[in-house]
């Protein structure tokens, strides 16, 4: 007598689809709780503390200025701005990072020769040497974007190298060499692909530096945008502007960050996937 042939588990809401789906729902919630809770403690403190206006400022606050600033034309315009020069830095910062840091990291020679200058630089801050390069490009838009793209050039190729050099050195280089894999086989389907999650840790690492040095940036000679909102409101001792650009800034990370981290995990579904399937 045969045995009723086996039938596929039920698809739908229940099951292993309603379990796979609490994680996601939790990993979106969760930030925004933590947010939400940190603001209401920051104007819980403010209220029962009181203290000086001059160095801490209620989030309500910041809310009615950042209104303020908007309507008046003003923060718009420095938001703009800012998200023009980061955008442009961090292009060229992630072609000319990526290409530089496979470069070192599968060319072990060329990596030793040059490691020391690549960390030489990396450590220099990007206050010290904004001046020199403003003073050599001008007061214009083409310096700005040189300070940002330097700052996050240097942890693209460091995480680049060393994702590189780690794929360069493990046995799927073996697998490559026996099946006779030329340099741009081996480059295209074993390097860059090994690499990516490196490169995506040091793009989350040149989004803050970049803010930084957008920042830095401002310091000198400019006229507009959130780095030029926080200075001028330090100088004119209006607190509120100074937290509404750091503000801001801040979003712009948690954004690019949250962003990265989302192609991250649809890369890691994506290559989970083949893994299962192969």
């Amino acid at each position: 007598m045969r045995s009723p042939a086996p039938t596929a588990p039920p698809r739908g809401p229940t099951g292993a689809g309603r379990r796979r789906g609490h994680p996601r729902l939790r990993r979106l919630l969760l930030p925004c709780l933590s947010i939400l809770v940190g603001v209401a403690l920051w104007q819980l403190v403010i209220e029962v503390f009181q203290p000086n206006e001059l160095a801490v400022v209620a989030p309500d606050q910041i809310v009615r200025d950042a209104v303020a600033l908007a309507q008046a034309g003003r923060l718009g315009p420095d938001v703009g701005l800012s998200l023009v020069q980061l955008a442009i830095g961090l292009a060229i910062a992630s072609v000319a990072g990526i290409l530089t840091g496979l470069l070192l990291g599968t060319h072990r020679l060329l990596g030793e020769a040059l490691g020391p200058w690549v960390t030489a630089l990396y450590t220099i801050p990007v206050i010290a040497v904004a001046p020199l390069v403003i003073v050599g490009l001008g007061f214009g838009f083409t310096a700005k974007i040189t300070i940002v793209a330097a700052a996050g050039f240097f942890p693209l190729v460091i995480n680049t190298q060393a994702g590189a050099a780690s794929v360069a050195g493990g046995p799927l280089r073996d697998v490559a060499r026996a099946f006779r894999a030329d340099a741009r086989e081996t480059l295209v389907c074993l390097t860059l692909p090994g690499t990516v999650p490196h490169i995506l840790t040091g793009f989350r690492l040149a989004i803050g530096r970049a803010l930084i040095a957008l920042v830095a940036a401002d310091l000198f000679g400019s006229t507009q945008g959130l780095g030029y909102l926080i200075i001028s409101g330090q100088q004119n001792l209006k607190t509120d502007d100074v937290y509404v650009g750091v503000v801001t800034l801040s979003l712009i990370g948690i954004v690019l960050t949250a962003l990265v981290g989302f192609f991250e995990q649809r890369m890691t579904r994506a290559r989970t996937a083949r893994e299962e399937q192969a």
